[in-house]
């Protein structure tokens, strides 16, 4: 009876050694941060459950949609030319806005630096008034002196080559008039003189009315000296309107003037003598040397 309990005993010892052997379960069934899953095979034929250390290399191959974090900061060095072209004296405050473009692999903003380059190519100052002749007085009464006159700068009163001149009504105010222009040698008549330093002249300006039996064409002749140059040509008006009516370019005489110089405004066509012309807002621009 004893023998027998004993021989029961050593058989369910046997089968639980025998059950032991056939499974080694060390370092199987893991799964790793990259979703990998590693199987550990025992080929052994011993009784001993096995502990393997195993070096596993995961190699991950998904495509994220993660933001990455990058710690570049891009320094870009731009340099901006810009050129002014107006006609001023002024230093020029540009205002530039540029755009970098970040051709980097990375999502940081940059940090641009700008080297910003103005380059004022201004033609020098800006013609003004050398000599005015607006016919008036402060209290409207006609005159022919010069309104104005720049420093540094004479003028003499306007006059005609068949005086005496006549006071007209202007525009508005009061012009200067004359009749005769049916001779061709009929004209109004004005000398200036420079400072020493000289005078670039720019322009002409005038308004002018004829009457019917009036002068039909104009001319202005300038003399340093050395005769008399035309400057242009152009067609009477009928009315006075919106001033200037007459700009007459002077930019292309020489100079500067340095001595007195005379200019004529001439007029031709008129179909009688007593026909009129009139002139107001007379005024010689330029800039002084």
């Amino acid at each position: 009876m004893k023998n027998a309990m004993l021989r029961m005993i050593l058989s369910a010892l046997l089968i639980i050694v025998a059950t032991a052997s056939c499974d080694d379960g060390g370092g199987a069934g893991s799964v790793d941060a990259d979703t990998d899953t590693d199987t550990d095979t025992d080929t052994d034929t011993d009784t001993d459950t096995d502990t393997d250390t195993d070096t596993d290399t995961d190699t991950d191959t998904d495509t994220d949609t993660d933001t990455d974090t990058d710690t570049d900061t891009d320094t870009d060095t731009d340099t901006d030319t810009d050129t002014d072209t107006d006609i001023d004296t002024d230093t020029d405050t540009d205002t530039d806005t540029d755009t970098d473009t970040d051709t980097d692999a990375d999502g940081g903003m940059d940090g641009g630096s700008d080297t910003d380059t103005d380059t004022d190519v201004d033609a020098g100052p800006l013609p003004e008034d050398l000599v005015v002749y607006d016919f008036e007085d402060g209290s409207s009464v006609f005159t022919a002196d010069p309104d104005y006159a720049i420093a540094g700068t004479t003028a003499s009163a306007m006059t005609s080559a068949n005086p005496p001149i006549t006071d007209y009504t202007g525009n508005p105010g009061r012009a200067i008039g004359d009749n005769g222009w049916n001779t061709g040698t009929n004209y109004f008549t004005f000398t200036v003189t420079p400072p020493s330093s000289g005078l670039l002249l720019d322009e002409l300006l005038f308004d002018d009315q004829a009457s019917g039996t009036g002068p039909t064409a104009w001319e202005i002749l300038i003399d340093d000296g050395g005769g008399f140059d035309s400057a242009a040509t152009g067609a009477t008006h009928g009315g006075f309107t919106t001033s200037p009516m007459n700009v007459v370019d002077l930019s292309g005489l020489a100079g500067p003037y340095v001595a007195a110089f005379t200019v004529h405004i001439a007029a031709t066509g008129a179909s009688g003598s007593t026909g009129t012309w009139r002139l107001d807002n007379v005024a010689l621009t330029g800039i002084p040397e």
